[in-house]
């Protein structure tokens, strides 16, 4: 698929999808600072103060745009700032399974320092072939990052002219936009976005356009927990 980044950011989105579907991507706000190391994954994790006011930096920067759906993943952090979303439009939020982080299996919910010490060498050789190796008793993110798409494919056919909100966890994010974009996994990191940051995708039938990446400029967070 073609990628067009664009500049201008906040001017690129004013105009309404016709016969394409526009899709804003928002990074979960920040988490509460006792996440900041620990390993997330596909669990639940409570959102920081800072995190909470977000949403309502989200929902300013959402008025005047039509949106026409909303959905994200079950987890906590997601679904309930994507609730708040919605029902400023009078909408449902939709939660969906599918659209849930890479499950980490034995290293979910431990910190990260500890995991180190104890299994160094899958940890390293998680990180350099990111997107690739599994966590033990896990999956690796492109078998997430495939449910995602999966569940967009089902979408697709009916979305033209529509914009649509999600709300995800970070690697479910990136990865996804990646596979959108027709970039391999293992890029999806040029595509990171800070807590509460967003990504507004133009999604074509035959073509992708970034419309905006980190709109607004979100700074990263201080508790990046995942």
């Amino acid at each position: 698929m073609e990628c067009l980044a664009k500049s201008g950011q906040d001017a690129v989105v004013s105009n309404e999808p016709t016969n394409f579907c526009r899709l804003y991507l928002f990074r979960h706000p920040e988490l509460g600072s006792e996440y900041e190391h620990r390993v997330v994954g596909d669990g639940p994790a409570e959102l920081s103060r800072r995190g909470r006011a977000a949403v309502l930096g989200w929902l300013e920067r959402l008025k005047g745009v039509r949106v026409d759906a909303v959905y994200s993943s079950s987890q906590p952090q997601c679904f309930e700032p994507a609730q708040g979303i919605a029902k400023v439009h009078e909408l449902e939020a939709h939660s969906e399974p599918r659209l849930g982080d890479q499950a980490m299996g034995e290293w979910q919910g431990r910190e990260w320092d500890e995991i180190a010490q104890q299994d160094g060498e899958r940890v390293r050789a998680f990180f350099s072939e990111f997107g690739e190796v599994q966590p033990p008793g896990g999956e690796v993110l492109g078998a997430a990052v495939e449910r995602c798409v999966t569940w967009w494919t089902e979408q697709a056919p009916r979305v033209a002219g529509k914009t649509l909100v999600l709300v995800l966890p970070t690697g479910v994010l990136t990865g996804f936009a990646a596979a959108l974009l027709g970039m391999r996994l293992s890029r999806c990191f040029s595509l990171r976005l800070p807590a509460g940051g967003l990504g507004v995708l133009d999604v074509y039938d035959n073509a992708v356009h970034i419309a905006g990446w980190n709109v607004g400029g979100f700074v990263a967070a201080t508790a990046d927990s995942e």
